[in-house]
């Protein structure tokens, strides 16, 4: 009899321990994942697919045909303060032409990618940082180009390839955005955000052309680039 009570009472005190471990131990990965979420600075970067919206009233012709780039962005957060300050750098081709050619009998592709590029300075107004949904309001100044890029690439391993830009036009633009930022995890959140901005002339390429010796010849003609951006990514918060 007195040894079932003591495993009796062994088993009840061994049942408070484990449960006061286990307590323990939930309560330092729930501190530990709010001081993530909570952190005094957070170090945000976001990378997204992104594409113009030529026609802001028809945003199905997005959808049918939609020019994919690329959008490396990053900002710093300070929990204590309203705004933060950040750079978006963004790719986008426009048109490609790619040629098998022979030049001095070596055989080789030549390829000459039309671009958009981008570097923005940012200004994010985000009021409600500590929260699952996140939204935020952007303001955007910075340059936009248009480049012409070529690369011939010989099929002899042994030759270096050949690069250049033979063609390149910037402007000065600035605009504003609103987007969303949505937790997944206490690292990973998913990014929306449609951004209108203005920019001044710029000339495209228009028509690229590759003859049978290589040569590469191009036209440009005036050209307004599109006011409306839709970028799409993942975010993460470190």
């Amino acid at each position: 009899m007195k040894k079932s009570l003591f495993l009796l009472f062994a088993l009840i005190a061994l049942t408070f321990v484990t449960q006061a471990q286990t307590s323990n131990n939930k309560s330092a990965s729930s501190k530990s994942k709010k001081h993530i979420v909570h952190k005094a600075v957070q170090h945000i970067l976001t990378f997204s697919a992104m594409s113009d919206v030529h026609n802001e009233d028809n945003f199905g012709l997005l959808l049918d045909s939609p020019q994919l780039g690329f959008d490396l962005s990053y900002r710093k957060q300070d929990q204590t303060k309203l705004l933060s300050n950040g750079i978006s750098l963004g790719w986008q081709p426009i048109a490609t032409a790619d040629n098998e050619i022979e030049t001095s009998g070596q055989e080789g592709e030549l390829k000459a990618v039309n671009q958009m590029i981008h570097a923005h300075y940012t200004v994010t107004l985000s009021p409600f940082k500590q929260k699952r949904f996140q939204p935020y309001l952007e303001g955007i100044v910075g340059a936009k180009g248009v480049a012409l890029s070529s690369s011939y690439d010989y099929d002899d391993p042994q030759l270096k390839d050949v690069n250049d830009i033979p063609y390149f036009s910037a402007t000065l633009n600035y605009g504003y955005a609103g987007g969303f930022r949505l937790r997944a995890t206490e690292l990973i959140y998913l990014d929306v955000r449609y951004a209108r901005i203005q920019s001044g002339n710029l000339k495209r390429i228009s028509d690229i052309d590759i003859d049978e010796n290589g040569e590469l010849s191009y036209s440009t003609d005036e050209w307004k680039a599109p006011i409306g951006y839709l970028r799409a990514g993942i975010s993460l918060s470190f």
